[in-house]
């Protein structure tokens, strides 16, 4: 008993240090062999995952791991610290160790990254500079993800930490975040990202950019933190998507020195899902974008003075909080083309953000229970009009000199009453005024003045004959009180609505006002536009063979102001021949069309000329029958646009038809000769003279065809078959079984039976041309 005793203490001894934490020093930069990162790797596997295992770095000279083949995947409950190497860090990051794969890097499967994890828990990255993971690989294969890192069914995963964060650039996805299986219901949970930089080098200041520096689907993730050193710096493309996710603290297109070093480029940041919160972080030249997001907040985010294209596109989300009404909760945009943009979204909250300097600060499509706002006054004392009854009035001050308003300094909230009516008074003479309304948590646009700058919104009429007949007309004017009209000297031409009258030649530009804020049009320009024609897409038919068969039609009017002026079709003698605009069945010559509106007669002239025409006469084969009775006369290749005249002679001038295929039934008693002619616009070529002979006699039948495809001799053809409709043509197998029958020959034989070629040999056949002539027979060959 003793001794039983004694052996399971040992075993339990045993199995205890095996699941003791192991700490794993690599020391070589090798790719393989003792004290490498492959080896630690391997052996932390080996060491089982009940405890946490560590792989620190003692490199002794170069810092650089060159990989040629892929790492083993990281297991769980391990810490990858390369912050741990006693040298020196690389520039301006935490990173001290770099990853890099060499050119001729090769890797299994369909998943291609430095570290690579599937199914695991607690594991932690530090330290590390990985890039490279590009095109330029030799063995790139485009359809696997090159990644620095890959997490498929992960939880617990902190990639980086204040003082010990990473460095992820020149690879296609800096961290991904994936389903092992599509089949799956797992996702990854609590991936954590802090202090790193990806897009950027290890300077900080250096864009080094692929494709995504985060592509993630996970739940309850953190990605950047409060503290100013859990900030990740980002210059590229960022996808989020699941639930429970926290975006903080980060700097976008900006770098460790508050620059945008990306060429004016902006990067989209993706988010999906539901219950994200986008807070306090710092960006230029980035686009954020929220499909299909049910709950987010997006507070406290500032955009850099510096000029870039940012702004946010919301589609398809609801419950969204843009701001608070907590002032200090507010984002700020500034300096460009618009702020914010939802489509078919529900329940947007804007409110007390500060945005300035754009055009649009925000624009909603096809949004629900929008709450209505309009401006009614806009003066030195009042700032007054109707909104939906109930609604929260956000009224604000835009104390830039920027040339268009936007809501930048929150003034304060005003509730609109029963009716709808609010007001806000006081000394408001040098404010430029702006609101918006908010009820039940749903914002409406802002109310500052927007004028179209599609060409398609602003109609104008030239004016014509050197007279002040000229108007513009603006369209799909927003929040417009009055407008004022201007000549290029700035001069004011007319004050009131959107259309300006009665202008001569000159360009002019509109200011669309609401109180101090306005909004200024594209220039416009009327020219002095006597009436015409525009002749682009002129169609003239010139008459031909002395007939009255020209015409000119698609012309089309210019500069009459919309209306339909009297018309006149002159010939050359003078004569009013039309008063259409398109004419027809006319002989050769000049003919001169006036346009006559407002007493301002202008003349446009077309030539038409008499052409004869040169038509090849038909081709057609003489052809002999077996006995009287009716055939057919067939024209070769007959052209489409041409009829055919059957005649006695020569000489006739009445033909006995007229077909536009170019075939003939006659019926043949006797030896005779027709004659055919082709005809097209009045004009008719020479006679073709057919000779018919009544007699029996045997057909010119081939006896080898060779059906390859090849385009020559493919298929049995029998000459004048085409004379005997009525005929029937059997080929036999040298075993008798019939393989071919026809009632006419429309489908010459082509060498198959049923679809299946056959095969090389000969072969028999019988032809029954009926109308009296014996059966024809013979032998034929299929030669391939």
């Amino acid at each position: 008993m003793k001794h039983r005793l004694l052996l399971f203490t040992l075993f339990l001894a045993l199995a205890g240090s095996r699941a003791m934490a192991t700490v794993f020093t690599v020391t070589s930069n090798a790719d393989t062999g003792p004290g490498t990162l492959r080896d630690a790797l391997t052996k932390a596997a080996a060491n089982g995952t009940v405890q946490q295992d560590v792989i620190n770095f003692n490199l002794p000279g170069s810092v650089t791991i060159a990989l040629f083949t892929q790492l083993p995947e990281v297991t769980s409950n391990l810490i990858i610290d390369g912050s741990t190497q006693p040298t020196a860090k690389l520039g301006k990051s935490d990173a001290r160790v770099y990853i890099i794969p060499d050119i001729s890097y090769t890797f299994p499967g369909t998943k291609a990254a430095a570290l690579l994890m599937t199914e695991v828990t607690n594991v932690e990255i530090y330290g590390l500079c990985i890039k490279g993971y590009s095109s330029k690989l030799t063995n790139f294969n485009g359809n696997l993800l090159f990644t620095a890192i890959s997490a498929y069914d992960c939880s617990n995963i902190t990639i980086g930490a204040p003082d010990k964060g990473n460095v992820f650039c020149d690879n296609i996805y800096g961290i991904y975040c994936g389903t092992n299986s599509l089949t799956d219901s797992k996702n990854n949970d609590n991936i954590n990202i802090q202090s790193n930089f990806i897009g950027y080098d290890e300077s900080g200041t250096n864009v080094v950019e692929l494709g995504y520096a985060l592509d993630i689907t996970a739940d309850n993730s953190l990605v950047g933190g409060s503290a100013l050193k859990e900030r990740n710096y980002f210059a590229t493309a960022i996808a989020l998507n699941g639930i429970d996710n926290r975006f903080i603290n980060n700097s976008l297109s900006l770098d460790v020195n508050g620059q945008d070093n990306r060429g004016g480029a902006s990067i989209l940041l993706h988010f999906q899902g539901s219950n994200t919160q986008v807070t306090d972080n710092d960006f230029c030249a980035t686009t954020f974008q929220f499909v299909s997001v049910n709950g987010f907040t997006f507070i406290r985010n500032k955009q850099s003075s510096i000029q870039g294209n940012s702004g946010m596109s919301l589609f398809k989300c609801n419950n969204a909080l843009i701001g608070n009404n907590n002032i200090n909760d507010g984002n700020i945009f500034s300096n460009d083309g618009g702020a914010f943009y939802a489509v078919e979204s529900t329940n947007i909250t804007i409110a007390k953000n500060s945005i300035s300097c754009n055009t649009t600060p925000y624009l909603i499509s096809s949004g629900t229970a929008i709450p209505n706002i309009n401006v009614l006054v806009n003066s030195a004392a009042e700032f007054s009009g109707t909104a939906s009854p109930g609604a929260a009035v956000y009224i604000y001050n835009d104390n830039t000199d920027c040339s268009v308003c936007n809501p930048v300094q929150y003034l304060t909230t005003i509730t609109a009453d029963a009716a709808g009516n609010w007001k806000f008074t006081g000394d408001l003479h040098n404010k430029k005024m702006v609101a918006n309304a908010t009820l039940n948590n749903s914002s409406s646009e802002y109310t500052q003045p927007v004028i179209s700058t599609s060409a398609a919104d602003y109609i104008k009429v030239n004016p014509t004959c050197f007279k002040n007949n000229g108007s513009i007309t603006l369209q799909n004017l927003k929040n417009v009180i009055g407008v004022d009209w201007f000549n290029e000297q700035d001069q004011l031409v007319q004050s009131g609505g959107p259309k300006l009258e009665g202008v001569g030649v000159g360009t002019y530009y509109a200011k669309c006002y609401n109180g101090n804020c306005f909004a200024k049009s594209i220039p416009v320009t009327l020219t002095s536009s006597n009436p015409g024609v525009d002749d682009s897409g002129l169609q003239k038919v010139n008459a031909s063979c002395d007939a009255a068969n020209g015409s000119i039609s698609n012309l089309k009017l210019i500069n009459t102001n919309g209306t339909t002026p009297p018309l006149r079709w002159t010939n050359e003698a003078g004569e009013v021949i039309r008063n259409t605009l398109d004419i027809d069945g006319l002989p050769g010559g000049t003919y001169t069309l006036t346009i006559d509106p407002d007493g301002c007669a202008v003349p446009y002239h077309v030539t038409l000329l008499n052409q004869e025409l040169v038509l090849d006469p038909p081709v057609i084969s003489s052809f002999q029958l077996c006995g009287p009775g009716e055939t057919i006369i067939p024209v070769s290749n007959p052209v489409a646009t041409s009829t055919y005249r059957l005649y006695d002679s020569e000489t006739s001038t009445t033909p006995l038809d007229e077909e536009p295929n170019g075939k003939f039934k006659v019926n043949v008693t006797a030896n005779r000769s027709y004659y055919i002619s082709r005809f097209s616009n009045a004009c008719e070529s020479t006679r073709t003279k057919v000779d018919v002979s009544v007699g029996l006699s045997n057909l010119n039948i081939a006896n080898v065809i060779t059906p390859n495809n090849d385009g020559v001799n493919d298929y049995w053809q029998i000459a004048g078959m085409e004379n005997y409709p009525a005929a029937t043509v059997k080929i036999f197998n040298r075993y008798g079984k019939n393989i071919f029958n026809s009632i006419g020959y429309s489908h010459p034989f082509n060498g198959t039976y049923n679809g299946k070629p056959l095969p090389t040999g000969s072969y028999y056949y019988i032809i029954n041309l009926s109308s009296g002539c014996g059966l024809l027979s013979g032998s034929l060959s299929i030669i391939r």
